[in-house]
């Protein structure tokens, strides 16, 4: 159990248990510093638009290293990282404390704490989140990519429709630990942590959301409290990016023959990379071209682009643009063995460590409906054959209508991100599902990525 509320308002009036705010500004004094301490004034707010986020506050009379230890559940301590802190007032940043729940903390230097325990409440969780729930949590099977896992969210049921989307981060036990909206109905699908490990990616995508061809779509560069580091215009934005090490944006445009794969240079200027109207002529293909999924695999510096009109994968070399390989439904595609195990409106496709082929596939069944498997591949570049080696989700009855994505993970396990259908699952080699978070009802989720450090985002 929590220790009793040591916080007494520093202004009149009583907290508010669902935002955690006291009064107009959110401060709370715990009056409790240790007998003779150099500590006084300790106090605890609020962020004012992220309700999980919580900062303490306090003022000391000599300079001092140390750190702000915190809780949420018996017996696990987490800590801010350690810093110099020089007397007078001073603040720090608690992240990883789920929406609506009750905390405790103290001030700590040189292993000794300089404050009795002292507690608080975050906000309360936005009322725009559908239902979730953790439907299957086996610690014991987890990868160990990181304890949270970065993705989005469309408030709107449904599966691929306009909404209010809500970026957020959750942890392994289902909980929701920050969350912020999407301004002026643009989508966020494809957000992730950035190359450089500082900063959160954002797309703010118009191409759906105000049918304008992309055209406003832009990427912005976030800290965790919601600060805007820079913000990229992306014109002709479809659906996905990726960014290079270099901070370069590559991303899947439209344009008025078709779409490319186009590159925002860090100077702002842009290069065509490759072009799905091109190719087409090549491969005699009078198809629409619309990406769904783009991946870029650092070792081979080459492009994995989905495309659902033409429900086919192409690999695209980076530095030559030249089409290295092409899977699925067009001519000169390899041919798949057994023929049983072809894709179809695949999204999501990634290489493996071992150089495998993994997609979120739709599977038709014998009674002619459909559900959504993982399928993985080993790349026969010899015979020109996609050769099945696994897969994964037949009978489980779960279907997306829209995106999705599969991701192998460190001790083998895969992560399957099912789209339109709200589910995410974790699941061993030998199909055992050791994780399963869902949001109820159909939400479309972005793309996934595990974060192993929260304050890697902190301002």
């Amino acid at each position: 159990m929590l220790h009793s509320f040591f916080l007494m308002l520093a202004c009149s009036g009583q907290v508010d248990p669902d935002t955690g705010k006291a009064g107009d500004t959110g401060a709370t004094d715990s009056g409790t510093p240790v007998e003779d301490g150099p500590v006084t004034g300790v106090a605890w707010r609020v962020h004012e638009s992220i309700g999980s986020l919580i900062y303490v506050s306090w003022t000391q009379a000599e300079p001092f290293t140390g750190t702000v230890r915190f809780g949420f559940e018996e017996g696990a301590w987490l800590e801010v990282p350690e810093a110099d802190y020089p007397a007078g007032a001073n603040e720090a940043l608690l992240l990883g404390i789920p929406f609506g729940t009750d905390f405790e903390f103290q001030i700590i230097a040189g292993g000794e704490a300089l404050t009795e325990p002292a507690a608080g409440r975050t906000g309360a969780l936005p009322s725009l989140l559908p239902e979730h729930d953790l439907l299957i949590g086996d610690p014991l099977g987890f990868s160990d990519e990181g304890p949270y896992i970065l993705t989005s969210v469309n408030t709107r049921h449904g599966g691929w429709t306009s909404g209010t989307f809500v970026q957020l981060i959750l942890d392994r036990e289902g909980r929701i630990i920050w969350a912020q909206e999407t301004p002026d109905q643009a989508w966020s699908i494809y957000l992730q942590p950035s190359k450089d490990g500082q900063d959160i990616l954002v797309d703010r995508n118009t191409y759906w959301g105000s049918w304008d061809g992309g055209m406003a779509s832009s990427i912005h560069r976030i800290k965790i409290d919601g600060t805007e580091v820079d913000a990229y215009s992306v014109p002709g934005q479809h659906h996905n990016f990726e960014e290079l090490p270099d901070g370069s944006i590559v991303y899947g445009a439209a344009t008025g023959t078709g779409e490319v794969l186009r590159k925002r240079h860090p100077d702002g200027s842009f290069e065509t990379l490759w072009s799905c109207a091109d190719f087409h002529v090549q491969v005699g293909s009078e198809a629409p071209c619309n990406s769904n999924t783009l991946w870029w695999d650092p070792n081979r510096d080459s492009f994995l682009f989905s495309f659902y009109t033409t429900e086919t994968v192409v690999e695209i070399d980076h530095q030559t643009g030249e089409t290295l390989r092409v899977w699925g439904g067009l001519p000169t595609a390899y041919e798949f063995a057994p023929t049983d195990a072809q894709f179809y409106w695949q999204h999501g496709a990634t290489y493996t460590p071992e150089g495998t082929l993994l997609i979120s596939s739709e599977s038709h069944l014998a009674d002619g409906s459909s559900e959504t498997e993982v399928r993985e591949y080993m790349v026969n570049d010899v015979d020109g054959r996609l050769e099945e080696v696994w897969f994964f989700g037949e009978s489980e009855g779960i279907f997306a209508r829209t995106s999705g994505e599969a991701i192998r993970l460190s001790n083998g396990n895969t992560l399957h991100n099912y789209g339109s259908a709200g589910v995410l699952r974790e699941v061993t080699p030998d199909k055992e599902i050791v994780w399963e978070f869902e949001f109820t009802g159909e939400h479309l989720l972005g793309r996934v990525s595990f974060l192993e450090d929260l304050y890697a985002f902190a301002p």
